[in-house]
């Protein structure tokens, strides 16, 4: 409940930020016609865009997250990236601290970690990851004191825990640079084109509207001149 109040009132805001965006444009191209005939249906087009631009992404963002799998929650901040070999690292935006490791497949073994994965690194199909330790939390997802960390091959489905970063780095063979569970990103190449495309679909035609639009009314205002 608090966290669909937190995110209407950041919805909100962020609608307001727009409509006084869209005001100022509004404002700037009223000037800009100062003592000239205004296109007045030409520039409330414009200073729409930016809200309208609003409900827009919401859109996009609830059809990839019926549609795309694995799609982050682009309201709540929640995460989910693929991993190799049909398993994912899945969290909450609001405890990422508590992230896992899940898998659909049936054929699959559910990886038995000893609490949340806290940061990770993946270096080809194997995960190597740091226990969160938080001071207070679900006893189910609290690692033990005297374990650290973790080694997961997806391969196998099996994790094997550590008590230090040395025996990490050793495990691994390289010192590890862990990433936040909440900032891990799949890099796999069909993952990170994806990933483009959808950034193209939130950005590209929003920005195509506004500068088209902005585009016509200095082609109107340098049309008056002459």
């Amino acid at each position: 409940m608090f966290e669909m109040m937190g995110a209407l009132i950041g919805l909100m805001v962020l609608a307001g930020l727009l409509s006084v965006l869209g005001f100022l444009i509004a404002a700037a191209a009223w000037l800009l016609f100062w003592g000239r005939q205004r296109p007045k249906r030409l520039i409330l087009m414009t200073a729409c865009v930016p809200p309208l631009s609003l409900g827009y992404v919401l859109a996009c963002a609830a059809v990839f997250a019926i549609f795309v799998p694995n799609q982050p929650d682009q309201f709540f901040g929640d995460f989910s990236e693929p991993l190799p070999n049909g398993y994912a690292l899945t969290g909450l935006g609001k405890m990422p601290e508590y992230a896992s490791f899940d898998t659909d497949d049936p054929g699959k073994n559910q990886p038995s970690i000893l609490g949340g994965v806290q940061s990770l690194e993946l270096d080809g199909q194997t995960v190597y990851g740091l226990y969160s330790h938080p001071k207070s939390g679900f006893r189910d997802s609290v690692a033990p004191a005297d374990i650290c960390c973790f080694v997961f091959d997806t391969r196998s489905g099996q994790v094997r825990n550590l008590k230090s970063i040395q025996a990490l780095n050793a495990a691994a063979g390289h010192p590890v640079r862990l990433v936040q569970s909440q900032f891990f990103r799949s890099q796999d190449p069909g993952r990170i084109r994806l990933r483009e495309v959808e950034n193209t679909i939130y950005l590209f035609p929003p920005s195509a509207a506004l500068l088209f639009c902005l585009y016509r009314i200095v082609r109107v205002r340098i049309r008056e001149k002459q």
